[in-house]
């Protein structure tokens, strides 16, 4: 395994991320501390202040990650959280079945490297944890993953039947066998695959849950170097966390407030608004288990559907009283998080560093520090076969972030052939000279002409197009090996028009290469930093 290094400039990020990244002044003022300063990350290590109970903690900790494989390292580091120093570094996702896109290994990689890092640097206890998204409630994130079939990519997907609710709760009974189907009609057999399906059938099976599959998987894979397991569905960590909740209702005008301010800044410094702001948020569990949406007017909370209704004196009174009938949104959620452990650091993908930033100035109002936000690693996979091909062809990787047809156009414009993008400019610019010239005779002897003739030269440029088309498609014919081979290496490194890491399922890559495969990405990248795109030649 190679690792070269890309700039996040030459690929399809926000300009907030790569601001982010290049510190620039300009959004780092909407952060608390640079990820990339071992100096500025001592000074917020001495600031943090946990108020929950680490005894506690610990029970929750090891009874959560107990439904899981759990390993002896993991159980050494929920154990160190007893410690008064010790800190975490958080990252999560949604549990997309199968483990979902590259990105996830990336991401837990970084979590578990900067832990690692921290803990050498403050000379104090760091855990890497995962909190897994086990009350979201969007099936659609969760139920497909990508693989490439013949260098195409191809979606295997599933339709869960009862939505709406928390999908950690989701039964996998009704969609596995399909799910398996789909990926055993994919995934070619290689000296690995036994492996892997022994992996797969072991973390995912009929009787699990969604949570219960998603976290088997990782702790398998990961318990090795440590990982700790956390989720907030569940009654026990609601009880130690009502208080926040009771609190964003206490509050509400003053945090909608601040986020209004922080957001319309990020706009007038020309960022985008990751997520658009609401007076709540909060959701609602209601008796059929669907999480809805809680809304605020006029003094009244109340669900959308508006079954549900509550002055803020009665919503706070139903929090204290039964926490877990209520689910935080994507502001509240990191807030929750940050109660329940102590954070030093999360690591986050470009999204999630776009919503920190409209975040900062609410962490005071629940007497919190905002953490580091650390970037996760972001990586394109080159195969030989691609990185062969590549050598071979007139483009960089971020040369293939282009529309096909720019591509093609680009290389046969670089080939022996005559430049026909010239040939043909040239043509039509030797007609609009004649075309001036003959319009002013024209004009001299019937002026109502002059106009008409004038158009004549617009049907010749039709009829121009259409030979340039015709003669792009007979080089492309005559080219067709090499352009193939350009189709190809786009597919591959950038499916269906996006970034590989979030579009193909790292079991793809298990398959080909093993399941040392995460051990080998672990050893390249421990001593990188996640300020630039990897291309990890395999």
């Amino acid at each position: 395994m190679d690792l070269k290094s890309l700039p996040f400039s030459d690929l399809p990020f926000t300009s907030l991320f790569r601001d982010y990244i290049n510190q620039d002044k300009k959004i780092t003022n909407f952060f608390e501390s640079s990820p990339f300063d071992p100096d500025q990350i001592k000074e917020l290590a001495k600031q943090i202040r946990f108020s929950g109970n680490r005894e506690q903690l610990v029970d929750e900790l090891k009874e959560f990650n107990s439904n899981f494989t759990v390993s002896p390292e993991t159980l050494k580091n929920i154990e160190q959280l007893r410690d008064e120093t010790a800190l975490t570094v958080v990252t999560g996702q949604q549990m997309v079945l199968y483990g979902g896109p590259l990105y996830t290994i990336y991401k837990t990689l970084t979590a578990i490297i900067l832990a690692k890092q921290y803990e050498n640097i403050l000379n104090r206890p760091v855990v890497p944890v995962f909190w897994l998204a086990d009350e979201d409630h969007d099936a659609e994130e969760i139920s497909e993953i990508g693989l490439f079939d013949r260098d195409i990519l191809k979606k295997c997907a599933v339709e869960f039947s009862d939505t709406g609710r928390r999908v950690g709760e989701y039964s996998l009974e009704e969609v596995v066998e399909d799910l398996k189907s789909c990926l055993s009609e994919t995934l070619f057999d290689t000296d690995f695959s036994e492996d892997l399906w022994n992996l797969l059938n072991s973390s995912y099976k009929k009787e699990n849950t969604v949570l219960e599959s998603f976290g088997i998987l990782l702790s398998k894979l990961f318990g090795k170097y440590g990982l700790v397991l956390a989720g907030s569905n569940s009654d026990s960590v609601k009880e130690l966390t009502k208080s926040s909740m009771i609190r964003s209702i206490e509050k509400a005008d003053d945090i909608y407030d601040r986020l209004t301010v922080t957001t319309n800044k990020l706009s007038k410094a020309g960022y985008h608004n990751q997520v658009h702001l609401n007076k709540s948020n909060l959701f609602f569990i209601d008796e059929n288990n669907q999480r809805l949406k809680i809304q605020f007017d006029d003094e009244i909370w109340f669900t959308e559907e508006g079954d549900h209704r509550w002055s803020s004196k009665e919503l706070m009174n139903q929090i204290n009283e039964e926490p877990n009938k209520f689910s935080p949104n994507v502001f509240l959620r990191p807030i929750l998080q940050d109660h329940f452990l102590p954070v030093l650091c999360y690591v986050g993908g470009p999204g999630e560093i776009a919503y920190y930033a409209q975040m900062k100035s609410i962490y005071p109002i629940f007497d919190q520090k905002m953490p580091v936000i650390a970037p996760r690693f972001s990586g394109t996979v080159i195969e030989s076969g691609v990185d062969r091909v590549l050598d071979k062809l007139p483009f960089s990787v971020s040369d293939y972030n282009a529309r096909i047809e720019d591509l093609e156009s680009d290389f046969i414009n670089q080939t022996d052939q005559p430049d026909l993008e010239a040939l043909f400019g040239d043509w039509k610019d030797r007609i609009d000279t004649i075309t001036d010239e003959k319009k002013e005779i024209i004009g001299d002897i019937d002026p109502t002409l002059k106009n008409t003739a004038g158009k004549a030269s617009a049907t010749y440029f039709t009829e121009l197009d259409k030979l340039k088309g015709k003669l792009y498609k007979s080089l492309k014919q005559q080219e067709k090996t090499q352009l193939d081979r350009i189709a190809k290496i786009q597919s591959n490194l950038y499916p269906d028009g996006n970034l590989q890491e979030r579009e193909i399922a790292f079991i793809y890559y298990l398959n080909k290469y093993g399941l040392g495969l995460i051990d080998d990405l672990f050893d390249s990248l421990q001593n990188e930093k996640p300020d630039t795109h990897k291309l990890i030649h395999l």
